[in-house]
């Protein structure tokens, strides 16, 4: 075993079709320029599920790219942490391209092949099994593969957070609590008294629905086809609450969406859906100048059909990725909104104790039973 190469244990995918495998691997040691974590908790992220189950990556493969951990040993180097860190990983980006120095880290022009290649920027892979001589496993999902006992890292997907606060909730900002967030406060700017429609009550969609709370909108209608995620958008915050099924068409459900906004249509729209026929709702709700947000893309080849004229009256529709956020300045400020009481995201949280529970919690998450899975990796973190 070469130099600081470490035992870990993780969950892989072998194939699209077959459960997760928890397996015992060999991750490389950290290059000068990384940060190697050892994972407490961990969330799955329906970008995570997709990835796999379509195969929009290459097997066997570590996914996972929501974490929590504490900063196990540091490339030369590294600057800014120090060995004991709590930290949060998210997503990574080149900090070189225009769109990084701009400030819009989330749109890289590095964003593809840094976040989802499973290798190293240079190509390389880090983990491999016992009875390979070289690495065989793809990882470096997002730079991070949380699945784990331990990742390897880069000071920009890495934000430390202070030592009081509870790891075992945190690793959710890293991405959907942050992308859902950050398209209502640093996307679309929702304003005071403005209204929304949000359209798709998973952890992104709720998150949005929390932030637009915050941020004092007056109307915000929440969408889903699932009663028991519309009584939770209730609670955190919407004002009006839809299940799509009870419509017998898409122009019935438009409607009865924008009996609750203003007469000419709301400001703002979100669809987490990726469905095609609910972008078109969400366009389709908004008033003159109103702006569709556009989070969920489906998977590649996947096209939305909109009618030119319904766009005419100054309407937008933009995608966006990771809420627009700078994940080091954006998740300091979701916490400080938590800890003051009126973002409260732990409460879309269920936990689930150790990789072997992988499986069943994305079985949880998918029959919408749980709505954000969180898997306690570091036993020492156990409830």
């Amino acid at each position: 075993m070469p130099k600081d190469e470490i035992v870990i244990h993780a969950a892989v995918a072998n194939t699209s079709d077959d459960p997760f495998v928890t397996e015992q691997l060999l991750l490389a040691e950290p290059r000068s320029s990384e940060i190697r974590v050892r994972i407490v908790s961990t969330s799955i992220c329906h970008t995570d599920i997709i990835t796999k189950n379509k195969g929009l990556c290459s097997f066997p493969i570590v996914l996972g790219h929501e974490a929590t951990g504490i900063v196990d040993a540091l490339g030369d180097a590294v600057t800014g942490f120090a060995l004991g860190d709590h930290v949060i990983l998210s997503y990574d980006y080149c900090g070189n391209c225009v769109q990084c120095r701009e400030g819009k880290p989330s749109y890289c022009d590095e964003h593809g092949d840094l976040n989802f290649s499973g290798t190293r920027p240079d190509g390389i892979k880090t983990h491999r099994r016992a009875q390979s001589d070289t690495p065989d496993i793809f990882g470096s999902f997002f730079q991070q593969s949380s699945f784990a006992t331990y990742a390897l890292s880069h000071m920009t997907n890495t934000i430390k957070v202070d030592k009081s606060l509870p790891l075992t909730l945190l690793a959710p900002l890293g991405c959907g609590v942050q992308t859902g967030a950050g398209t209502v406060f640093n996307t679309l700017q929702v304003k005071k008294k403005s209204s929304l429609a949000v359209f798709g009550c998973g952890c992104v969609g709720l998150s949005a629905i929390m932030a637009a709370k915050s941020a004092g909108a007056a109307t915000i209608t929440a969408i889903d086809i699932n009663p028991k995620r519309l009584e939770v958008a209730r609670e955190l915050g919407a004002t009006h609450a839809i299940r799509a099924t009870d419509y017998a068409d898409d122009s019935a459900l438009v409607e009865a969406v924008k009996s609750f906004g203003k007469a000419s249509g709301y400001h703002y729209a979100i669809d987490t859906s990726g469905v095609p026929s609910v972008l078109r709702q969400a366009t389709e709700c908004c008033g003159p100048l109103g702006v569709t947000a556009m989070i969920a893309p489906g998977v590649p080849g996947t096209e939305v059909c909109l009618q030119m004229l319904d766009l005419l009256p100054g309407k937008s529709l933009r995608g966006v990725i990771q809420g627009d956020a700078v994940s080091k300045n954006f998740i300091p400020k979701l916490i400080d909104l938590w800890q003051a009481g009126s973002f409260p995201f732990d409460k879309l949280i269920t936990k689930f104790e150790g990789l072997d529970s992988l499986d069943s919690a994305v079985r949880a998450m998918n029959s919408g039973e749980v709505i954000k899975p969180v898997i306690i990796i570091d036993e020492a973190f156990s409830d």
